[in-house]
């Protein structure tokens, strides 16, 4: 996920020794082949190779039919699991989650009913609105299958209009800084701007570390969802005139008779190897699309949004391009980015072979409103570098998304016991597609603007410094995890491929890519990789130094707010703009200073008019 960052803003995601089950095999199982079709066609193969399964069928099948209202609000969902047991030990129970219900106050996903078949029986409960238990009434040995079926309904909350504005979330970001609270939440299950957004609405297989189910995180941030390999088959029934965008192949499928004597729509949807999924329905979505190679690459957007949606297929297309030559071979036939209303400080969030974009990033409108007031306030004349620079946002989150479809899509990782090993990839890649696209100057300016800002936002609001590589739950909030993660291990990559060479450096990573293709990756595997032969021993001690230690201030330079402005707006706009921003922000940092209390506008007002010091 790419977390995007507001605060300059708002002012300027079997073992050894195992028996082998004897049990008779399920009666019935399903067919892996048709979903196999959403793959390139040279994946298929070796797919199941490449996952560490000797059949694609060995691995974990979401079955999911889904009814949603006319009015996108509620959803029925029959969900059936078919799961061999894999894990090395016999199972007295399956765990399942709910990511949907681990954030919020009112959990959206209800559980019906739920049983097992074709195998041991059981008894399914909510343990906690995230997390479901299914009690099997005989152990499930390594290699037995089971099926397990829950009947769920989901409610999608309204994200309310004007909430997905740039200015509006801006502003929530800040108030979430000042209060601590993380956001969690960032609209994944909820209906906002004409688009339905479905994502962590069904039961999934929980995390098994170290011979156990996982208990729920305790903390909220970051991505909650799913990392291991399963397919999914959806039917979704809809409103008639709904355009459906999924993850993996989508058949706009028939009519089929209403209740009320009308018709809905029914699609059908095949993903597999997939590590989540997610789905979103409007009728105002207008799409354009591109070929790259044998993928095509569509961007879905809303009728008002072409012009960015448009901008959003280019970005996605040439960010594709780039990531195939130096990271190696996309997996499946196509790459959706979709619109959509995200809050909770989320400029993206990732899913295989989908990715979405917050609607707020294709319609800043910095110039209007109280913003274009205070701009003015600053010194004016600075709309035209705001449109930059918002543009060059919007493309950056998009790049940043589609590097997830590498890490952790092709690569898998454990996003909440080492975010870094996505999400700080992810950033340099989306530098790294600057450079190739538009050449090392710019290159520099994203990563001072869209990575190094949030480092230095940390700093300037009294966030420490420290270690990169430690579990999301580990991080105090939102400034720090946005600052580390985000912020300074991206540079890490920088480091090391100075240090190596760029010929050396990529072909280490290529290599990481085809070891761990469809796999779960160790932690330092990538560092593992780079750190062979004779860059092992600088290899190893740049790893330590940034990625577990704080040297932040010595390597990345002492926070600045003009450097910061200037880095985000440009020097020349970051001149018009004149004292009176550094001030601004400035107050801003006594705002959200803890203990600060309440600050009154009137002494605000009057010294963003006072004439500027010496």
């Amino acid at each position: 996920m790419r977390r995007a960052w507001f605060l300059v803003l708002a002012l300027c995601a079997c073992s050894a020794g195992c028996k082998k089950s004897t049990a008779p095999p399920a009666k019935t199982w399903y067919d892996a082949a048709p979903l196999a079709l959403s793959l390139r066609a040279g994946e298929r193969d070796g797919a199941a190779a490449a996952a560490g399964v000797k059949s694609l069928s060995d691995l974990p099948l979401y079955d999911l039919e889904i009814d949603l209202a006319d009015d996108l609000g509620r959803a029925e969902v029959n969900e059936t699991l078919y799961f061999t047991n894999s894990l090395g030990k016999s199972l007295d129970e399956i765990v399942l989650r709910v990511y949907a219900n681990a954030v919020g106050d009112a959990p959206p996903v209800k559980l019906v009913k739920g049983a097992c078949s074709d195998g041991p029986s059981c008894t399914v409960t909510a343990a906690s609105p995230s997390v479901l238990v299914a009690k099997l009434d005989r152990p499930l040995g390594a290699g037995e299958r089971v099926k397990v079926s829950l009947g769920l309904t989901a409610e999608l909350k309204v994200i309310e209009a004007g909430r997905t504005s740039m200015l509006a979330q801006g502003l929530e970001s800040l108030e979430r800084l000042k209060s601590g609270k993380s956001a969690g939440d960032y609209g994944l299950l909820a209906r906002g701007d004409e688009i339905a957004s479905m994502a962590s609405f069904y039961a999934v297989l929980g995390r098994f570390r170290d011979g156990k189910w996982d208990k729920p995180e305790a903390s909220r941030m970051g991505d909650l969802g799913a990392d291991g390999l399963s397919h999914v088959r959806a039917t979704l029934t809809a409103p008639a005139d709904a355009k459906v965008v999924a993850a993996g192949v989508v058949d706009r499928g028939e009519l089929v008779p209403a209740a009320d004597a009308g018709a809905r729509r029914r699609t059908r949807i095949a993903a597999a190897l997939v590590r989540d999924f997610a789905l979103l329905v409007s009728s105002r979505f207008e799409s354009a699309t591109r070929q790259v190679g044998e993928v095509e690459v569509r961007s879905h957007f809303v009728a008002r949004d072409a012009e960015a949606g448009k901008r959003v297929l280019e970005a996605a297309a040439a960010s594709l391009t780039t990531y195939e030559k130096l990271f190696g071979r996309y997996p499946y036939v196509d790459l959706d980015v979709v619109e959509a209303p995200l809050v909770g400080g989320a400029g993206g969030v990732e899913f295989s072979g989908l990715v979405t974009v917050a609607s707020m990033l294709y319609r800043p409108a910095f110039s209007d409103g109280p913003f274009g007031m205070l701009m003015g306030l600053l010194g004016g004349g600075t709309s035209g570098a705001m449109k930059d620079m918002t543009d060059s946002m919007l493309e950056f989150v998009t790049a940043h998304e589609v590097a997830h479809q590498w890490w952790p899509g092709l690569v898998g990782s454990d996003s909440r016991q080492h975010p870094f090993q996505d999400e700080s990839l992810a950033q340099w890649s989306a530098v790294l597609y600057a450079k190739e696209r538009y050449g090392p100057e710019r290159a520099k300016q994203e990563a001072d603007r869209q990575v190094l800002a949030n480092y230095h936002t940390m700093r300037l609001l009294g966030g420490e410094d420290g270690a990169v590589d430690r579990p999301v739950d580990a991080f105090a909030g939102e400034l720090g995890y946005a600052g580390l993660v985000y912020g300074k291990g991206p540079f890490f990559y920088r480091e090391v491929a100075k240090s190596m060479g760029d010929q050396a450096f990529f072909e280490a990573l290529r290599a990481y890519v085809t070891k761990h293709r469809f796999k779960q990756a160790p932690a330092r595997g990538l560092v593992d990789e780079l750190a062979k032969g004779e860059h092992e021993t600088k290899v190893r001690e740049l790893s330590k130094r940034w990625l577990d230690e704080a040297h932040g201030d010595d390597d990345l330079g002492k926070p600045d707010m003009r450097a910061l402005l200037t880095g985000f707006l440009g020097e020349e706009a970051a001149k018009q703009m004149g004292p009176q921003a550094e001030v601004a922000m400035k107050l801003l940092l006594k705002l959200l200073a803890p203990g600060s209390g309440k600050v009154d506008a009137g002494d605000v007002l009057k010294d963003l008019l006072a004439p500027p010091g010496p």
